[in-house]
């Protein structure tokens, strides 16, 4: 697949078959993952990648409760909950298909590769580490466009995907039953799979409407003719 269409075509799937992905697309998936530029060439990145039906069925669990209160917190009107196809695109039905979805691989950052700056973190007495200097750019400066990779590789292989950030409101529980050490930092999930869901053209703002050209009240007008003949 040429990469414009892949990323054109890349959609957030969140309902799945109940059917697993073969062993040999993931291992190209994640080789993808690994491919991804990252701060200082760090390459913090850890994957736990999870298939296992028992474990799935912990995890949504776990989930659902939390989850549950997220809807009273929403800052989106109704209309922005859902797509040009009327679908929703809130994440109850990714949490309903926990259990059957292909695979789910956490992604967490390592601070034995990924810190960079004297003092930036300090050690809690369990051993956790916290911030306790800012530094541009976070852990999601590396760990994401690993995300992407993963998502464009698997769209290419006909696999469909997610990423989410939910399962940061079950850190604690994830990192216990995945048995993760407690210092590792749960930044992001990547469901991979396949999905059983009509989806539409993404909705997306035009680009003269979030780009700038060397001043932010002058905007970024594209030429149409370019832009049609890739």
């Amino acid at each position: 697949m040429e990469v414009f269409e892949a990323i054109s075509g890349l959609r957030a799937t969140r309902i799945y078959e109940d059917r697993p992905v073969p062993r040999e697309l993931l291992d190209r998936i994640l080789t993808a993952a690994t491919r991804a530029c990252s701060s200082g060439n760090t390459q913090p990145w850890e994957f736990v990648v999870v298939t296992d039906r028992a474990r799935k069925n912990g995890l949504k669990a776990v989930l659902a409760g939390a989850f549950a209160i997220v809807d009273e917190q929403r800052a989106q009107s109704p209309n922005q909950l859902v797509d040009g196809t009327g679908r929703a695109v809130t994440g109850h039905a990714a949490v309903e298909h926990v259990d059957v979805v292909g695979a789910i691989v956490f992604v967490f950052w390592n601070p034995d590769r990924g810190v960079r700056m004297q003092g930036e973190y300090a050690r809690n007495a369990d051993g956790t580490l916290r911030p306790v200097r800012h530094v541009p750019g976070g852990r999601g400066s590396s760990l994401f466009p690993a995300c992407q990779n993963m998502m464009l590789a698997a769209h290419a292989l006909g696999v469909s995907s997610l990423f989410t950030t939910f399962f940061g409101l079950v850190e604690r529980d994830v990192k216990e039953m995945l048995h993760v050490p407690p210092r590792m930092f749960l930044e992001a999930a990547v469901f991979l799979g396949y999905g059983n869901e009509p989806l539409g053209k993404p909705r997306r703002r035009p680009l003269a409407e979030v780009a700038h050209l060397d001043d932010w009240a002058t905007p970024y007008v594209p030429d149409p003719a370019r832009v049609s003949s890739r």
